[in-house]
């Protein structure tokens, strides 16, 4: 299930359901290509796909759903279809966004892009100067090229003390992304970096970088929230939240929404926003150490799930309805409600059509009343 199978002639991969990430990427690679992906190489390629897929090549190539260019999926009813733009076109539709939830996708087939190289790196600025950093980088980043996509990353320093790790990605020329008045060394002159390291990096081993951040073995959960822009109240909460952190393995990441991924129109696929946005990703992570790890916090939640709850409930009044599906649960179900936007319609007629009983439910699918309003005055 993890074979991967590179077109070079056609710039495109078939790959099989259990395929990582970092599986499709090392495979293209060999051959000057690479995938649409996201930060992370241990990440499932076709769940990363089948609910949207944020990621570092995003503004110039589009989510990971607008790569996916057919699959093979076994259907509630044990039948198995192709399905294409041509072939069950609806059934197509739906996968690229709407998750898991319609069948059990065996292989994907993806476009490839000519990118092997990209030039990436960590620039570290101390928690003391986010508003500063982060009013710079909204500056640098708003109407900035499709090749240049920006994370952001609030997580404990080595010391302890809360960092705001920019972690950029430029997927263009690689002479302009590493020219040294060029927009990826820009992001290293918003302050004085306590460390700064750039300069062009196989896809490959950017992927590996971020796996090593965040080890498997730990317990945690995650929240998601979107907003049109990292304002002066959402700074202050996330600025709050870090110098707050309940385990050194904890983060805040903003994922960048820009260019090519936004010209797509809204019901080209079920995805359900495609205005320029930032995803943010709240991420509680702790190494299960009995009592102290799981303590009752006083309200019958750990320390670790009230500081992630807490994060995620001040954030509200400042983001857009919905979320990101593929780290919704059951517990946010009125973002769940309007992540799809106008699109939920459509979904649950496909869902309707090809799973009537709901055999597969990878991520939340909506009920009752879509809210697809913008950001709250």
């Amino acid at each position: 299930m993890r074979e991967v199978r590179i077109d070079s002639n056609n710039s495109c991969a078939t790959l099989g359901g259990g395929a990582l990430s970092s599986d499709v990427v090392s495979a293209a690679e060999k051959v000057g290509l690479t995938a649409v992906t996201g930060t992370a190489g241990a990440v499932g390629m076709v769940g990363l796909t089948l609910g949207g897929g944020y990621g570092p090549l995003i503004g110039r190539f589009g989510l990971a759903a607008d790569n996916l260019l057919g699959a093979e999926v076994v259907l509630a009813d044990g039948s198995r279809v192709i399905t294409d733009a041509e072939h069950h076109p609806d059934l197509f539709w739906a996968l690229r966004g709407g998750g898991g939830n319609f069948g059990v996708v065996t292989s994907a087939r993806i476009r490839l892009h000519p990118v092997p190289t990209v030039v990436s790196g960590t620039i570290l600025y101390p928690m003391f100067r986010s508003a500063d950093i982060l009013a710079g980088l909204g500056e640098i980043l708003q109407g900035g090229p499709d090749e240049l996509t920006v994370d952001v990353v609030f997580v404990p320093g080595p010391d302890g003390r809360p960092t705001v790790y920019v972690a950029p990605t430029w997927s263009g020329d690689l002479t302009v992304g590493n020219a040294e008045n060029g927009p990826v060394r820009a992001l290293a002159k918003l302050g004085t970096p306590v460390f700064a390291e750039v300069g062009p990096v196989a896809r490959s081993a950017a992927l590996a970088a971020t796996d090593a951040m965040f080890p498997p073995g730990r317990r945690g959960a995650l929240r998601t929230r979107t907003v049109q822009s990292i304002s002066g109240p959402i700074a202050a909460v996330l600025d709050g939240a870090a110098r707050e952190f309940t385990s050194p393995f904890s983060a805040i990441v903003w994922h960048q929404f820009h260019g090519a991924a936004t010209r797509p129109a809204l019901g080209s696929t079920a995805f359900g926003r495609r205005e320029p946005h930032l995803m943010v990703e709240l991420i509680s992570l702790w190494e299960d150490n009995g009592a102290e790890d799981n303590a009752d916090a006083g309200d019958g939640r750990s320390p670790h799930l009230r500081w992630l709850e807490d994060v995620h409930a001040a954030l509200e009044p400042f983001s857009l309805p919905g979320g990101y599906v593929n780290f919704l649960g059951p517990e946010t179900p009125d973002q769940v409600a309007n992540s799809y936007g106008p699109n939920t319609e459509r979904l649950l007629a496909v869902k309707a059509a090809v799973d009537p009983d709901s055999v597969f439910v990878a991520t939340p699918l909506p009920t009752g009343t879509v809210d697809t309003g913008s950001l709250p005055a």
